[in-house]
């Protein structure tokens, strides 16, 4: 009674060797587009509002996009102005061609924005921490007055600042007043 089971369950595994069942055809290899940014380089630091990326593109004729909108492409070559936020930058890049597989490329960009010290000698020390920490800095302060000084009459002023007026900082960046009646 074996017999009967058995002689079909060998058909069916010559019939699945036949299929290729136990030779797999090896994976078809796909011609892709190869996408090569040039310049800025990755993870620049810069100060502009924007910056020009530059790359190349096989094949020539292929698309190429930035930050979703479509650049134009001139004898495998392509730039393209890119607005920058202050802050770190993600700029994705895609070239695509018909029959290929897309290539894709990301660059960093750091936007560095620098904040200017106002002048605020003679302010009212309260006034002057206010506006610097409204424009992102952080603010010390230190006696400026001789010993006499607290007994004085009137508010705090801002002697002088450090660093001094006029000066590009990053945000964040710390400013010590020296504060006194009598500067």
């Amino acid at each position: 009674m074996r017999a009967p089971v058995l002689v079909p369950l060998l058909g069916l595994a010559v019939l699945a060797a036949g299929c290729g069942g136990d030779d797999p055809q090896p994976p078809r290899k796909e011609p892709t587009v190869r996408l090569r940014l040039s310049t800025p380089a990755d993870a620049s630091v810069v100060r502009a509002e924007s910056v020009q990326l530059a790359g190349s593109v096989r094949p020539t004729g292929a698309h190429v996009q930035v930050l979703g909108r479509e650049v134009a492409v001139e004898g495998g070559r392509f730039v393209a102005d890119v607005p920058l936020t202050p802050g770190a930058n993600l700029i994705d890049v895609a070239a695509s061609a018909r029959g290929r597989r897309p290539d894709f490329a990301a660059m960093r960009i750091v936007r560095e924005v620098r904040v200017a010290v106002p002048a605020l000698d003679g302010r009212d020390a309260d006034q002057a921490r206010e506006r610097l920490e409204g424009l992102g800095l952080k603010v010390s302060t230190r006696d400026g007055g001789g010993f006499f000084d607290p007994l004085l009459p009137g508010d705090p002023k801002v002697c002088e600042s450090d660093p001094a007026a006029g000066a590009q900082v990053l945000p964040g960046s710390k400013i010590e007043l020296t504060v006194a009646r009598n500067c």
